[in-house]
């Protein structure tokens, strides 16, 4: 019997192909563990266990081919016919949602000691296909609406990447991480280290720290709008 539906568990697409699944799950984990509640009441971490009960649940399923075929299955089955709909007067749209691309236009840095937050269009060139080449695998150039670029000279292979989508960041001799916006309402920045709700993700050394601040309290905001 199909009681609830997995991808809207995890926030994916019935489409979805297992790497998106898989990020989602860890951004789903990170939101609901219970021990980021163990300081609130006893209800906090009561629901925060059974969000995160149902993730696991969810995550075990669609990560297995057979479950999940048996899933879709069920789940196109339980799914009812639309019914035809009474004649209604038609409602004035809402206004369109603004990209983050459009949110974070226009936002100043001061880019003390040096440039090294950068919004599209204004990203270099040269930067751009730095950071792409290092951990901008599957990005195209015109995907990316931030840069932030952590190398002492310039180079942008380490850093921070921030599509419509998703956020990446890589380390020196790290391996790069990758969350997806979709999952995410809150990303801190706390001197040089970022945070997605309240977990460390990057550190970063070299940007300014009032600059990451402002960067990331116009996407915190933006992401509570849309989330």
């Amino acid at each position: 019997m199909f009681e609830e539906d997995h991808y809207e568990v995890l926030g994916v697409r019935p489409e979805a192909p297992l790497w998106e699944i898989e990020l989602a799950y860890k951004g789903r984990r990170s939101q609901y563990h219970p021990d980021r509640y163990a300081a609130g009441d006893e209800a906090a971490v009561v629901w925060a266990t059974a969000k995160m009960q149902a993730v696991n649940k969810a995550y075990a399923v669609l990560k297995d081919p057979d479950q999940r075929e048996r899933f879709d299955s069920s789940r196109a089955t339980a799914r009812p016919s639309p019914e035809p709909e009474a004649p209604r007067t038609q409602a004035p749209e809402p206004p369109p949602l603004r990209s983050l691309r459009q949110v974070l236009e226009g936002l100043e840095f001061s880019n003390e000691p040096f440039e090294r937050v950068f919004v599209a269009p204004n990203i270099p060139r040269k930067k751009l296909q730095g950071a792409l080449d290092s951990y901008g695998e599957r990005l195209r150039p015109q995907d990316v609406v931030v840069l932030i670029d952590d190398t002492v000279f310039g180079g942008a292979r380490e850093g921070v990447l921030i599509t419509e989508t998703q956020i990446r960041g890589k380390a020196k001799f790290e391996r790069s991480e990758i969350r997806l916006l979709g999952c995410l309402t809150e990303i801190t920045a706390h001197g040089a280290h970022i945070r997605i709700h309240g977990e460390p993700f990057i550190t970063l050394s070299v940007p300014n720290a009032d600059d990451l601040r402002r960067l990331f309290r116009a996407v915190s905001h933006y992401l509570q709008e849309t989330n």
